[in-house]
């Protein structure tokens, strides 16, 4: 392990002296894993595999921490490896989500109610094998919707289910009202995210779990509802990137292109399985891509799934409402501050 190296890295990411030192310290541990096998590795010449076992190990001693999956993270993205990288989001995309709406449901139909949706239910824990979660998550919303009419199962799960802190999406807001007009930032917010992608392209680093070429770069910059926003009339519209677009792109198999492009982890392998899921578990989605825009215009807004692969769609596509006050005749040109 290199310690100083990692302790450098983890200090110019922005990360305190604590969380770096817990983080070299759980690598450590992880090494010390690996040694005892009868390959003596390290994590330098770790597989997927290996890092199944120690996920595995992790779990059945009740180890299994949020800290523990990020400091392998970390490590992985220092290395620059990349299989772990990805190895790893298979077990952190779409964490918390459920356990998200066992709360919010506390919150909205009260504990009762709430109860007799997960009734029998256990959700699987961080590090459970992504192939269990789907059944999980079938059964919660087959529940839900037999209890909710669908508006408000559809307010339910749009409601942040998925989302960062609002801390995080201001410098996004700061952007927005130093721009011309709306259409000018969702241009300029496309244009920084190819560049981003670009960047990585040069860099060889990952975009959370997938590799970026010059293919996949290319159809993000041809596609300005990805990662940018595209504006008719009173919405914008976005579309998601897939989650594995180099692979998304090559497969001919309509089920396995919508594997590759699904993000969540709740509904992924559910997806190769022909396991059905409901579509309007992807209002969480909706509510992750609306997230910002509500930073942004101050306010709480309507989103809309318009595309899904849960129905078949080969892409994820969202409408997000815009308050009338930040339109005039011609669109686009904000307001108010």
């Amino acid at each position: 392990m290199d310690k100083a190296g990692f302790m450098d890295y983890c200090a110019k990411a922005g990360l305190n002296e604590k969380i770096t030192q817990v983080s070299t310290g759980l690598v450590a541990k992880f090494e010390d894993f690996l040694k005892k096998g009868k390959e003596k590795k390290d994590f330098i010449s770790a597989s997927p595999s290996d890092v199944q076992r120690y996920v595995e190990y992790l779990v059945e001693e009740g180890r299994n921490t949020i800290d523990n999956f990020a400091a392998l993270l970390r490590y992985a993205r220092f290395v620059n490896k990349r299989e772990i990288i990805s190895f790893l989001f298979g077990y952190l995309e779409g964490f918390g989500a459920l356990e998200k709406l066992f709360d919010t449901l506390k919150e909205t139909l009260g504990e009762d109610q709430r109860d007799k949706i997960f009734e029998g239910i256990s959700l699987p824990p961080l590090g459970a094998d992504p192939k269990d979660k789907p059944e999980v998550t079938r059964r919660i919303m087959e529940r839900l919707e037999a209890a909710l009419d669908e508006k408000t199962l559809k307010e339910i799960m749009s409601s942040g289910l998925d989302v960062r802190p609002r801390e995080s999406y201001l410098p996004l807001r700061e952007e927005f009202l130093k721009a011309k007009n709306l259409d000018d930032f969702l241009r300029k917010r496309h244009q920084e995210s190819v560049e981003m992608l670009e960047k990585h392209r040069r860099e060889k680093t990952m975009f959370f779990a997938q590799e970026i070429d010059e293919e996949v770069v290319e159809y993000v910059r041809n596609n300005p509802e990805i990662m940018g926003g595209v504006r008719e009339g009173d919405v914008i519209y976005e579309t998601k990137i897939p989650y594995m677009t180099k692979k998304f792109l090559h497969e001919k198999d309509e089920k396995m292109k919508r594997y590759y492009a699904c993000h969540c982890g709740c509904v992924r392998e559910g997806i190769r399985s022909g396991l059905k899921v409901s579509p309007n578990f992807c209002y969480c989605s909706a509510g992750y891509h609306k997230r910002p825009w509500e930073i942004i215009f101050d306010q709480p807004l309507k989103a809309e799934v318009m595309k899904t692969l849960l129905k078949g769609d080969l892409v994820c596509r969202f409408a997000i409402h815009i308050p009338k006050q930040f339109l005039e005749s011609k669109g686009a040109t904000q307001k108010s501050k």
